[in-house]
């Protein structure tokens, strides 16, 4: 053997197959963290499109109540009102999708309009003051305005939509 060819030891090799396996952790682990992080984004975009469909197809809809008598159901869960084309609208929360139903203020019926909604869902209706109706329903008197709130879930990343809508005729 010549003096210059010393092979590589164990220990060197143990040594190289550590380092080299460290590395290979710290670089799975950015590339997991990258990836977890692109799948909470979309599912918040998902959570965030299912939602503003809803909330504006909603407002459009209630900013349309033909007058304060027209509401004929209103809870928490449920707004049925006529708009001012005389169309019978209904929507109502049926977990964990929002139903919307024309002609028909029963729940049960109608088209889903979002679907993973929260239970917490709500429509709220709001005096001239800003204080909320006590009990939750509409009043042809008092209420000037209705708040939605639509939380929407999807793989476990929720996004909270919240609006106010002041219907044209109260």
């Amino acid at each position: 053997m010549h003096r210059g060819n010393r092979g590589i030891t164990l220990i060197e090799l143990v040594i190289t197959m550590v380092l080299m396996g460290i590395v290979a952790v710290v670089v799975a682990n950015a590339l997991s963290t990258g990836t977890k992080g692109n799948l909470v984004t979309d599912n918040r975009k998902e959570s965030l499109d299912q939602a503003r469909v809803a909330m504006e197809r909603m407002i459009r809809e209630i900013r349309n109540l033909r007058n304060s008598t027209s509401v004929t159901t209103s809870s928490s869960t449920q707004f049925c009102f006529t708009d001012t084309e005389s169309t019978l609208i209904d929507y109502n929360y049926s977990n964990p999708n929002i139903i919307r139903d024309t002609g028909n203020c029963a729940a049960g019926g109608g088209a889903t309009l979002a679907t993973n909604i929260a239970a917490t869902f709500s429509f709220a209706y709001i005096k001239a003051n800003g204080a909320a109706e006590d009990p939750v329903q509409f009043s042809s008197v008092t209420t000037k305005r209705i708040r939605i709130t639509i939380p929407c879930t999807i793989s476990g990343e929720t996004v909270t939509l919240q609006s106010e809508v002041w219907p044209r005729s109260l």
